[in-house]
């Protein structure tokens, strides 16, 4: 498949974005991954069970390309496999209230999560209005923002429920 200058173009000023806002989160703190032994323990789990997904996603995702043919593009095939592993561990990390760091508030994070859901939803919606979600009856690279915004909703969702919950519950 044949790319545009102008895609491949968008594509690194993306990446180069997204990894400038990901070291300024750090510079500034915000992102700072200090975590008491508890929280470490079950990130291990949680980082336990999101392997055994992606595992177990890797291969129903080798064996339905087997059993139905090409239905994807590899790297969609691959983007699907890691977006249910990542969501296991967050949602693992979550409950277990090892999700933020000692120092990270949690609005903070709240507000980031919808940030990127929303502009990566968008950018999915666009993808599907503009026909570039599934061609030839083959799901394309351009679902791949779709995906990260279904992935970092559900976390937001997620997040959202168990910080209503434990505030109920610190007020009863």
């Amino acid at each position: 498949m044949e790319h545009s200058l102008g895609y491949i173009f968008g594509l690194l000023v993306g990446i180069l974005v997204g990894v400038g806002i990901v070291a300024l989160l750090f510079k500034l703190k915000v992102m700072d991954l200090t975590f008491d032994e508890r929280q470490e323990r079950a990130r291990g789990q949680a980082y336990k069970y999101g392997f055994w997904t992606l595992l177990t996603c890797l291969l129903l995702y080798g064996f339905s390309d087997q059993i139905f043919g090409r239905w994807c593009d590899v790297l969609v095939g691959a983007i699907l496999c890691i977006a249910a592993a990542l969501m296991v561990f967050a949602s693992v990390c979550i409950v277990k209230d090892a999700y933020l760091s000692l120092k990270e508030k949690p609005r903070t994070v709240m507000t980031l999560l919808a940030v990127v859901s929303a502009l990566n939803l968008a950018i999915g919606v666009m993808n599907w209005k503009g026909g570039r979600v599934v061609q030839d009856g083959v799901l394309t690279y351009a679902a791949v923002n779709g995906i990260c915004g279904v992935i970092t909703l559900t976390i937001l969702v997620v997040y959202v429920v168990n910080y209503l919950l434990a505030k109920r519950e610190a007020g009863e």
